[in-house]
């Protein structure tokens, strides 16, 4: 298949996921995924958190779910997953070496309905065989959701992502997001020194990413230690 980008190491793919890694399958090493797949999140309820625009914007990202077999060939791995989804990942992540559950608190988390707890934390399930970041590495991060310019409906900051990444992959080594949205796990791993691909069924957000891609890379050591 051919690529949608390529650049340094950096690969895009434009097509559904599970077509395009049955094309990769066996052609390529994958050290780490790291994705942030369509949640399965019930979005009722009316008042502020039913009128919000940003409820509108993500329908179709976080209603339709994933199929978790998409894991099954990676030993290790980090799948972003909200509370209706989060015990069929766990279930997943039990079938593999070692796991944890990673939490990400949102200090400004956005309202979706009226007398309910505010969406404040997403869960982060981690199946891996080795811990790159060492002792130091917390499994809670604390970090705003408004810290980037926003490109994708579900888009998460960049600072987390490098973070998730340090912990689970090393400098060299390959990550794969079959759920790319906008290109933030692959701008993750140009910063980082690592090579990517990225999978994209969208084909404005496969542009979105390769324009993000384009440019610099910033120094984030400080970032993320």
């Amino acid at each position: 298949m051919k690529p949608y980008y390529e650049h340094a190491g950096i690969t895009i793919y434009h097509g559904d996921c599970r077509e395009v890694l049955a094309t990769l399958s066996g052609t390529v090493k994958i050290d780490l995924v790291l994705t942030d797949p369509p949640y399965i999140l019930e979005m009722g309820g009316g008042g502020i958190g039913g009128r919000r625009e940003y409820i509108a914007n993500i329908r179709g990202f976080v209603d339709k779910g994933f199929d978790l077999d998409i894991l099954d060939p990676f030993p290790n791995w980090m799948c972003f997953c909200g509370k209706q989804s989060l015990i069929s990942v766990l279930r997943k992540a039990e079938l593999a070496h070692r796991w944890m559950l990673l939490t990400w608190n949102k200090p400004d988390p956005t309202p979706l309905v009226n007398g309910n707890y505010l969406p404040d934390t997403e869960y982060i399930v981690h199946a891996f065989e080795k811990l790159y970041g060492g002792y130091q590495v917390r499994s809670r991060f604390t970090i705003m959701c408004g810290s980037d310019s926003t490109f994708h409906p579900t888009q998460k900051p960049l600072p987390l992502i490098l973070k998730l990444m340090c912990s689970g992959s090393d400098e060299g080594q390959t990550v794969l997001d079959p759920f790319m949205g906008s290109g933030t796990t692959l701008r993750a791993a140009k910063d980082l020194g690592r090579r990517a691909i990225g999978i994209e069924i969208e084909e404005k957000y496969c542009e979105i990413a390769a324009k993000r891609l384009s440019q610099e890379v910033f120094d984030f050591s400080g970032a993320v230690k």
